[in-house]
């Protein structure tokens, strides 16, 4: 029998019960199982074991016997979710393959389920820092392991996430590294202890290797956008900084690239002939099909994954071929499953996390109180354009990491709105005058030191400890 196995299932099981005591464990749990898939990394009988539905059961079952738990914060991300979720529902009724449809409606009504439990778990500035991490490294995992397999193989072969899991294509681990490395880069640069600063520094820059030999071209653009966003600030260091990595860039192009394969830069160089190349145009046909299964059907939709039946391509593209592509895009793969009112309901989201993440700078910049946030939330606008670039190409509308997100961005503006000031009492307009003679005589005490802060706050960044 594999000790592997055997260790894994031993771990997993014995922190149920934990699970169940203090149910924002199992959210984390439940998001490292998500993410990692750890159990798809051994090769005997725990790769088919249900781990993520026994953590789930002990995690929901806890939420409902805890005290430790808060009212869902209705903001407007709040309303939009659930307004979502709403139209996933109608749509699944009358989807053209209801059979399909509500298997794939069951899989993202439990990540959305799981989005509400961290609105209620997870208004801690120290949970929300744990949750980053859990996020970060499980993901990051296949990323420094990726990008280490492609500098030892002189980078011939394509990374590739976990097999049977929502990561297990190049595109899709492309998409999950370019979002988590702005959260690798802020663990990083706040984190006090140096081991896992190494390693968060380390996966960071083994990931960005990682993306680029995914061999993904929508992760190879959203790559760009990612580092733009984190390394590009107006100041004559950041400019200087992009002219040297500029000017190496073209050097590099000049030498003829030896560090890259023939083949890598035939890949990238169908995004400039994507007319000749098979794969892209499969890519506009689907769209097409997308758009004129919306244009018939506009608040309804085909249902879930609705585009990849060839009856649809035959019907809506004119072709009497027996081919059918996935959507490949998140805007076309909403706008075919679900209609225009679904498109319309998600691409309001994703602008009012990026609105939302802007204001909460503004404001990190004039208060003190929330300067803390001002750090996440440049990281998380960078995590959201890398979703909206690379996901143009990609069919991810339903990656639960996505609505992870959105719900950290809920938090970050509860946890900003808790800890706000508040304005002080007016003082009162004639203050009584007290006579010398009734003043007590002030007696000098010793003035004790606050004693220390337990170990595990110490540790914890200063930004990431409530004032």
């Amino acid at each position: 029998m594999p000790i592997r196995d055997i260790v894994l299932t031993a771990g997993i099981l014995g922190l149920l019960p934990l699970c169940l005591a203090r149910p924002w464990i199992g959210v984390l749990m439940w998001s490292w199982l998500g993410y990692m898939n750890p159990h798809r990394l051994t090769w005997g009988f725990a790769s088919e074991l249900p781990f993520a539905q026994l953590v789930a059961i002990c995690t929901l079952a806890g939420l409902l016997l805890t005290k430790d738990k808060k009212p869902i914060p209705w903001v407007r991300e709040t309303y939009l979710l659930v307004a979502l979720w709403i139209m996933f529902t109608i749509t699944t009724f009358f989807a053209f393959y209801p059979d399909e449809a509500w298997e794939q409606f069951d899989k993202v009504s439990k990540v959305l389920l799981f989005t509400f439990v961290t609105l209620k778990l997870f208004q801690d500035r120290t949970r929300l820092r744990y949750l980053f991490l859990v996020i970060a490294l499980s993901i990051g995992f296949y990323g420094a392991k990726g990008g280490v397999w492609a500098l030892l193989t002189g980078g011939m072969h394509r990374v590739y996430g976990p097999d049977r899991s929502f990561l297990g294509s190049n595109n899709s681990i492309g998409l999950a590294l370019n979002m988590v490395l702005p959260i690798l880069y802020m663990l990083w640069q706040d984190e006090p202890r140096r081991w896992l600063r190494n390693v968060l520094r380390f996966t960071f820059c083994m990931s960005i290797v990682g993306v680029v030999f995914t061999y993904s071209r929508g992760g190879f653009l959203g790559l760009i956008v990612v580092l733009a966003a984190l390394f590009f600030r107006p100041t004559k260091r950041a400019l200087g900084g992009l002219t040297v990595a500029l000017a190496l860039g073209l050097l590099f192009l000049m030498l003829g690239s030896p560090f890259l394969p023939d083949q890598w830069w035939q890949r990238m160089g169908t995004i400039y002939t994507y007319d000749q190349d098979t794969s892209a145009v499969s890519r506009l046909t689907a769209w097409k099909v997308a758009f004129q299964l919306a244009v018939n059907r506009p608040f309804l939709g085909g249902g879930f994954w609705v585009l990849p039946h060839y009856e649809i391509f035959q019907l809506y593209s004119g072709s009497d071929s027996d081919a059918s592509y996935s959507a490949h895009s998140i805007y076309f793969s909403i706008l075919g499953d679900h209609g225009f009112v679904a498109l319309g309901l998600f691409v309001f989201l994703l602008l009012s996390c990026v609105g939302s993440l802007a204001r909460l700078r503004r404001l990190a910049r004039r208060s003190e109180s929330a300067a803390w946030v001002g750090t996440p939330a440049r990281m998380l606008q960078a995590s959201f354009l890398a979703y909206m670039v690379s996901g143009a190409f990609l069919t991810e509308a339903y990656f639960d990491l996505f609505y992870h997100l959105v719900s950290v961005v809920i938090l970050l503006k509860v946890l900003v709105s808790q800890e706000a000031p508040t304005r002080a009492a007016p003082a009162a307009a004639t203050p009584v005058r007290t006579p010398v003679k009734a003043m007590p005589v002030a007696v000098i005490r010793p003035v004790r030191k606050a004693p220390p802060l337990p170990i595990r706050n110490r540790r914890l960044p200063s930004q990431w400890r409530p004032r």
